[in-house]
């Protein structure tokens, strides 16, 4: 059974992060209202390192790094942050399964349905 308190999004993005006076970037992968998973371009901080997590609009969220394993550490806000943030930063798949989607061109137009029982041939030269 999942221990987590709340519903976790995944997410892709990077964004910038400050450790005190350190400024740096990272990886944010999943995101939910307590906390998120973060993964740097060399070894994560440290368990325990306060960090503050710039995930929009220069708001700065604060948390503390509560594992870490290479350059991947999981972080829990200090406060949660609003459900409407995280559904914006998460992935939202589409509201209907690959298969039931209409297939379009490049361009967004509609193609035409294939007739299954129509075959067509290279044209001769």
């Amino acid at each position: 059974m999942d221990a987590r308190s709340w519903d976790r999004h995944i997410v892709e993005k990077k964004i910038e992060c400050r450790d005190g006076e350190t400024v740096g970037s990272a990886f944010l992968y999943d995101l939910s209202a307590g906390g998120c998973m973060l993964e740097f371009p060399k070894d994560g901080p440290g368990r325990g390192t306060r960090l503050e997590l710039d995930l929009c609009r220069d708001q700065l969220v604060p948390g503390e790094v509560v594992w870490q394993v290479g350059g991947c550490a999981g972080v829990r806000f200090l406060a949660p942050i609003h459900e409407a943030v995280v559904r914006h930063l998460g992935f939202q798949p589409p509201p209907l399964a690959f298969d039931a989607q209409t297939p379009r061109d490049r361009f967004g137009r509609t193609l035409p349905p294939l007739d299954a029982g129509e075959r067509r041939s290279a044209p001769r030269v």
